[in-house]
């Protein structure tokens, strides 16, 4: 079935709703480890939490994957906080590494459902009608969103054989019959640049495995018409992210990794929500951890202090169907990072979102943003026909984008960027540069959230160079 990626919306922060917390909620343990409740106060049931309503067939979905430290617990009344948190991002469902007992606190706060299985928790608008595990890592929930059934996954990962200190020169515990210093988290003699080696310590994690243990369970899922979302912190980088394009930015020490975990997901039909509406990892790494926290000294926060050890481990992954489009994703958490043991600001285009809420972690989350259609959510254009003859302004739909014909055109695939084809993508009704869209003199055009005009006719330039085509109007982001 077609992935419809719509990627439309922005100013993912609620600006209303943010006030106070229930008060006086007496949370009440889960029943069993795998069991979906509401929490209660003394008088009763906790009036639960309205699911977003449908609108012309249309569901909202925000889901959140937040790792909460230790359960939310190395902050004063840290529950409070994550409630917050997601109160001020409109998360619909959140999945919590890490978990303590966070979601049951969490959900007494804001009437919503729960489940404690794994190290994973998930706390969810929308109701939860069965649960289970997978593997022993994943905690597996179904979700009533509208009248459609969505199968939540939320995981954290084995957190040692942490491979992707190698090549930045420590140790991350891997234990084996390795060198020396492998099974430590202290600073290796040299980088590891051997990608068999790196990879084969990968493995050994059992993250691969597990991977491959959830991609049956969906295909299962699919195969019974439910839509599939995994979340979670998975302790190792994306295989989109570790590229020859970034293989000399933050201390991959010139090495390209294909990372096994998200290859599996990958090669499993799911799709990376993040990497998706943001797919080059140099303008927009998305990193996650480390996340700074200005509650904490910076040697709280890292774990190899003389290395740039940010990378993007938290996700959120969705399985392609017809019912479903990608609307946006951010990343959420304090605007700086640790950057060998000191405090910088982010420099990247990354979109991050930062709460008023004390923030709870030493990760940042990040968020995504769907829509859920009873029906399907139809491409406005219809489907490129390899037969068809087109004309200039003709537009069609393929492989999740709309495309409009720049001149006369027949049996020419859309995608070169000085094909007859242009992609058109508009967000809030503000054209968004694509590499194959031409923009005439004057033409307005938003690219990393900044906002350009024209200068002169131009096609595959990207904006961003003051010698370039594009005149930037307005560095403020949307």
């Amino acid at each position: 079935m077609p992935f419809v990626p719509a990627r439309i919306r922005r100013g993912l922060l609620a600006t209303a709703g943010i006030g106070g917390v229930l008060a006086g909620l007496a949370v009440v343990p889960l029943a069993s480890a795998a069991e979906p409740a509401r929490t209660v106060d003394a008088g009763g049931t906790v009036p639960p939490a309205e699911p977003k309503p449908e609108v012309d067939g249309v569901s909202e979905l925000n889901v959140l994957a937040f790792n909460v430290w230790h359960g939310g617990t190395q902050i004063d009344d840290g529950a409070r906080e994550i409630a917050d948190v997601i109160r001020e991002t409109d998360v619909d469902v959140t999945f919590l590494p890490e978990v303590g007992d966070a979601p049951a606190q969490v959900a007494a706060l804001l009437g919503y459902d729960h489940l404690n299985a794994t190290d994973t928790g998930i706390v969810s608008r929308y109701p939860i009608l069965e649960s289970s595990t997978v593997d022993g890592w994943w905690t597996k929930a179904v979700l009533d969103v509208n009248g459609t059934e969505v199968v939540a996954y939320g995981g954290h990962l084995e957190y040692r054989w942490y491979a992707t200190y190698l090549p930045r020169g420590y140790g991350g515990a891997i234990g084996g019959d390795w060198p020396d210093g492998w099974d430590t988290w202290n600073r290796l003699p040299a980088p590891v640049t051997d990608v068999d080696d790196i990879l084969e310590a990968n493995r050994q994690s059992g993250r691969p495995a597990t991977a491959a243990a959830l991609v049956d369970d969906i295909a299962a899922e699919r195969a019974a018409g439910r839509i599939a979302v995994v979340g979670g912190d998975f302790n190792e980088p994306s295989v989109q992210d570790w590229t020859e394009a970034t293989a000399d930015l933050q201390d991959h020490n010139g090495v390209v990794i294909p990372w096994q975990t998200t290859q599996t997901l990958l090669d499993g039909g799911l799709v990376d929500a993040f990497r998706e509406v943001y797919p080059d990892p140099v303008a927009n790494p998305g990193s996650t951890w480390p996340s700074d926290n200005p509650l904490f000294p910076t040697s709280d926060l890292t774990w190899a202090p003389e290395a740039d050890e940010r990378d993007r481990i938290d996700y959120v992954f969705v399985t392609p169907d017809e019912r479903v489009t990608i609307d946006d994703a951010a990343v959420v958490g304090p605007q700086s990072t640790i950057v060998r043991n000191e405090r910088v600001e982010d420099d990247s285009a990354d979109l991050i979102l930062t709460p008023d809420a004390v923030w709870p972690s030493d990760h940042k989350a990040v968020l995504a943003s769907f829509s859920i259609c009873d029906d399907g959510c139809a491409p406005a254009a219809p489907a490129w026909d390899r037969s068809a003859v087109y004309t200039a302004g003709d537009e069609v739909s393929y492989s999740g984008s709309t495309w409009r014909s720049a001149w006369w055109a027949s049996g020419t695939e859309p995608g070169a960027p000085y094909g007859p084809w242009q992609e058109i993508v508009e967000r809030d009704g503000v054209a968004q540069w694509t590499a194959s869209r031409i923009f005439e003199a004057g033409a307005v055009a938003s690219h990393d959230g900044r906002t350009y005009a024209a200068k002169w006719w131009t096609r595959n330039q990207q904006p961003g160079d003051r010698h370039g085509p594009w005149r930037l109007m307005d560095a403020a982001r949307p």
